[in-house]
């Protein structure tokens, strides 16, 4: 069964923090293996960031391999470049649209099952990387931006303005990641399902970290995180997952609320 059957019918689980289980010393066959065994059915490849073509097909084969076993899908991970759009900055949409393009070409070729793009806070840039992977592989796409507390990207996007956007530009997944916890979530989701009929996936941090003793430490337990993503998915979205300082302690609690019979709203 390919990605958009399962999740017309099911709710999407996915996985938590690259990042934060690599610090902890993980290496990345353990992490999507830790993911899948907690109950994840669609892992990202470690490719947040502009990899080279071999990192890219790397990833993927080593998401792949993990998660046959499991039944599950594996998105390619994109992230943005990092750079401000001209006359603010020095890159080109040309340029960007090129780089999206490799990247998503690699991932088409290598066998991922989707492309997922996230925590964009530019909407042009999003655009951009959605078009590059509608002209250039026939995967399902996903596209979540990242918004602080004021309902705001860094960049000034509001929910609507996104949820149109990217809506006609043809993803198949709308969604939001990163900056906040899931409490301050919900609203954001509730939001975003009222401006768009398409499916929506969220995957907020463990709440806003704090330093202490040189290390960023997130304040949010699995349960605590657990109990207000169970909120979130009354709502009727299509996928539930972690960023920033989750791990597979908190997406064994989301199966668990998959597994408790919700589905995806129907458009």
């Amino acid at each position: 069964m390919n990605l958009l059957e399962f999740a017309k019918n099911n709710m999407l689980v996915l996985d938590g923090a690259m990042g934060t289980m690599l610090q902890s010393g993980f290496d990345v066959n353990s992490i999507h293996k830790a993911y899948l065994e907690a109950g994840a059915n669609i892992i990202l490849t470690n490719t947040f960031s502009d990899s080279s073509d071999e990192n890219i097909a790397l990833s993927v084969k080593i998401a792949k391999n993990a998660a046959v076993d499991y039944d599950a899908y594996v998105g390619a991970d994109i992230a943005p470049t990092g750079q401000f759009f001209e006359p603010l900055g020095k890159l080109g949409q040309d340029e960007a649209y090129d780089i999206f393009k490799r990247q998503v070409l690699a991932a088409y070729k290598a066998g991922a099952d989707a492309i997922y793009i996230e925590t964009f806070s530019d909407l042009l840039e999003a655009e951009i990387a959605v078009l590059a992977a509608k002209e250039n592989c026939s995967l399902p796409i996903f596209c979540t931006m990242t918004f602080d507390a004021n309902m705001r990207t860094f960049m000034g996007v509001d929910i609507p303005s996104m949820a149109h956007s990217l809506t006609e530009a043809g993803v198949d997944f709308l969604g939001i990641n990163c900056s906040v916890g899931p409490a301050e979530m919900k609203n954001m989701a509730a939001e975003l399902m009222r401006c768009t009929h398409l499916p929506v996936v969220i995957k907020p941090n463990a709440g806003l970290p704090s330093m202490e003793n040189g290390n960023i430490v997130y304040h949010v337990t699995p349960e605590g995180f657990a109990q207000e993503m169970a909120a979130i998915a009354d709502l009727g979205v299509a996928g539930i997952g972690g960023c920033c300082g989750t791990t597979p302690a908190f997406i064994e609690k989301l199966a668990d609320i998959a597994r408790e019979g919700l589905r995806p709203r129907k458009p």
